[in-house]
């Protein structure tokens, strides 16, 4: 019965722009729904301004390889060409991205696929919205929380997942399952993130030190593995980061 009468609903719902109008009036998230060619067909008010445009129709038509810069472009794309591949929904991603006084911000991202009403995926939908790191330290889990606050404060000083996991009393697959639910990322990429937030404040107040010496004091083995990292997270290298910013 619920299922029927909610197909029942749908079907004489025609006009999804009305759906669609909701997004606008949830300002801390970003909605956009692309289709099969990657290119945007819709997007609320939040994302669309957040890109530096003032009306929706000035995004319609335009992909990534418009919007971000080519690293982040293709991370999206590869995400965006699994979901039209698969059919399938990626969840709760986290990623750190530069906001528009380029300072890093978290956000987690939805990916689902749209589909046709024979079944056939069309394009791609999603939301995109901060994501507070902070929430975690409020963790009900206390030894979680203890091993976030850890991360968040001292990245550079990390020495493995299985150290984390026995300060927390636990074995390392039960501490990366309870560090996942509680975060929605393993250790190892909330680290990562922690660490490029870490290099993007010292890119920016330790202009003495050269970015071999950042690379070293947030704990990568050398200056190559930091800027394939940084690039990787923020869509651009060190050096033009410190130029930019």
């Amino acid at each position: 019965m619920p299922k029927s009468l909610k197909a029942e609903f749908f079907a004489k719902s025609a006009n999804c722009e009305d759906f669609l109008e909701l997004f606008n009036h949830l300002g801390h998230i970003s909605f956009f729904i692309k289709n099969a060619r990657f290119k945007i067909v819709a997007a609320n008010r939040n994302f669309f301004a957040r890109l530096g445009f003032d009306e929706e129709s000035k995004i319609i038509g335009k992909e990534d390889y418009e919007l971000f810069p080519k690293p982040l472009a293709t991370k999206f794309r590869k995400d965006d060409e699994r979901v039209l591949a698969t059919g399938t929904t990626m969840p709760q991603m986290v990623e750190l991205f530069l906001n528009q006084h380029g300072l890093p911000d978290w956000f987690m991202t939805n990916k689902m696929p749209v589909r046709d009403p024979k079944g056939h995926t069309i394009g791609i939908m999603g939301t995109v919205e901060r994501y507070n790191q902070e929430k975690a330290l409020k963790s009900t889990d206390p030894e979680i929380a203890r091993a976030v606050e850890k991360l968040l404060s001292h990245p550079e000083n990390f020495s493995s997942v299985t150290e984390l996991a026995k300060e927390a009393g636990m074995s390392r697959r039960h501490f990366n399952r309870r560090f996942k639910d509680e975060t929605s990322l393993t250790p190892i990429q909330f680290l990562g993130r922690c660490r490029i937030q870490l290099a993007c404040q010292l890119l920016r107040s330790e202009r003495g030190k050269t970015i071999s010496d950042i690379a070293l004091e947030i704990g990568f083995c050398d200056q190559s593995a930091f800027t394939t990292q940084f690039r990787e997270r923020m869509g651009t290298t060190p050096f033009k980061y410190r130029q930019a910013y």
